[in-house]
């Protein structure tokens, strides 16, 4: 196999752009999402949460999004397994640490996964939960903020040879393909 391209996301992008335009990206789909379902939702009473409700739903939508990376490759017969890791001293990350690589279709599909799983289910509840809308929305862009990351190397993906396999190492994606 031949490496046709290696992707580091945060060296492409730098570490502090990545984060601040995710964190625009989260910020836009707020204010985005909260002023019309703000005008539909304006007879509703918003009822607030407890703030135990709101931080642990804050706190869960990373492990969510982490989580649901992981269910398309369940559907395969890879090996993988989580690891839990302390960045920070007191702030846990999830990851995933893969045994093989990943076919290219496996792999769009893994990245699409969070933006399926969560934000659709997320966009439902605010139809089906008018009063708790602003606690949705937060939850919902802070998925979209945090999926950027996964969508630039989406992009990456859709631009690979057809019969490519990705393989992820500890910082990096890299698109292999047969070599002739």
């Amino acid at each position: 196999m031949t490496c046709w391209k290696s992707i580091n996301v945060t060296k492409e992008l730098g570490y502090n752009r990545l984060v601040i335009l995710s964190t625009l990206l989260g910020l836009v789909t707020f204010l985005i999402m909260y002023v019309p379902f703000s005008i539909i939702y304006s007879g509703v009473t918003i009822k607030a949460p407890s703030i135990y409700i709101v931080l642990s739903s804050l706190i869960l939508i990373p492990i969510l999004h982490k989580l649901t990376h992981a269910i398309p490759i369940m559907f395969t017969d890879k090996e993988f397994h989580f690891r839990w890791i302390i960045k920070y001293k007191y702030i846990p990350f999830l990851k995933i640490q893969m045994k093989s690589n990943l076919s290219k279709r496996t792999s769009i599909i893994t990245m699409l996964a969070p933006t399926l799983m969560i934000t659709l289910p997320l966009m439902l509840a605010l139809i089906g939960f008018p009063v708790y809308f602003p606690i949705i929305i937060l939850c919902l862009a802070l998925n979209i903020g945090i999926s950027l990351r996964d969508w630039i190397a989406l992009g990456y993906f859709a631009k690979a040879p057809r019969h490519s396999v990705i393989e992820k190492s500890k910082e990096n994606y890299d698109i292999l393909i047969k070599s002739p």
